[in-house]
């Protein structure tokens, strides 16, 4: 038997018949409820014991009928070391850390906002290859002059939470990295905004005069492949173990850097993608991913006011 945990997560207080839904559920595949926890009035914990010839794959398939039933979010976990010991957190950008999705804004500058808007979506719901999605839609922006991404900067928003969540983590010892499909100066800029220690994304080709962009990608592109790869590349850099490693995203092209990591996080994310993700997360604020982590409302606010 492994000691696991439930969190569920709403967006409005908790009711009763929430957490009796819950209860229910783990009853009905024969595992009881050991215990539980409040974490705020929106998150509780619950701890039961799984057997380990049960899978955890058809545990939460159940879960995420009885989330789309109740409109609550349930992440389940082992209860051990690595659920308040994980020393690594990686995010996408696009969507995750900020509202936007950074292409679109360019394609919007440079009127051609329909045609990228359709390759994105096929992309990030895995309908078309990502790498042939981003040529397609790097191609569209030839051009564009090479300042707008600093014209872009004063529009971009940060996801609510994104910066009380990552100020936590770096409190707590975290090494927090974003790994974007998007582009390396935004990546950039969000490092600094938010104190990350590594940015990785893709680089579009500037023309020889330096004024406009050429329309083509340079280098490896940062594709799910490639997440994952940098997700294990950080974790070695700092002797980190994937067990103590977090991803979090919200589209298709996250998904191995969700499996590869200790733990992932689908955010807001794609009905396909929250199906297929360990846990899913549908909250206005990213702040909330601390709930997930075993933080309770009052640990979170006395670490963001030291």
């Amino acid at each position: 038997m492994v000691n696991y945990v439930a969190t569920i997560i709403s967006k409005t207080p908790i009711l009763e018949e929430q957490r009796q839904a819950l209860r229910d559920l783990l009853a009905k595949l024969d595992l009881s409820v050991s215990g539980n926890k409040k974490l705020s009035d929106r998150s509780e914990d619950f701890f039961f014991n799984l057997p380990e010839s049960m899978g955890l794959e058809a545990l939460r398939t159940e879960v995420n009928r009885l989330c789309n039933e109740k409109i609550i979010d349930i992440a389940v976990q082992p209860n051990d070391r690595y659920r308040r010991g994980k020393q690594l957190a990686v995010f996408d950008m696009d969507s995750t850390l900020i509202q936007q999705e950074v292409i679109d804004m360019i394609a919007a500058y440079a009127d051609v906002e329909d045609q990228v808007s359709s390759i994105t979506s096929l992309a990030m719901n895995g309908l078309i290859d990502f790498n042939e999605s981003l040529r397609r839609r790097a191609s569209l922006l030839e051009g564009v002059p090479s300042t707008v991404f600093e014209s872009l900067k004063s529009q971009i928003r940060l996801t609510p939470g994104a910066y009380e969540l990552c100020k936590i983590l770096k409190k707590e010892g975290y090494k927090l990295a974003v790994l974007s499909g998007g582009f390396i100066p935004l990546a950039n800029w969000i490092k600094e905004k938010l104190g990350l220690d590594y940015a990785f994304a893709n680089q579009l080709q500037v023309s020889e005069d330096g004024t406009a962009l050429t329309g083509k990608v340079l280098g490896d592109i940062v594709n799910a492949e490639r997440k994952a790869q940098l997700l294990k590349h950080i974790a070695d850099m700092g002797n980190i173990e994937l067990g103590a490693s977090m991803a979090v995203g919200d589209g298709a092209n996250d998904l191995k850097m969700m499996h590869t990591a200790g733990y992932g996080i689908a955010f807001n994310a794609k009905p396909i993608v929250q199906e297929k993700a360990p846990a899913r997360l549908n909250a206005a604020s990213l702040q909330d991913v601390l709930y997930i982590l075993g933080y309770t409302l009052d640990e979170q606010k006395a670490l963001l006011e030291n």
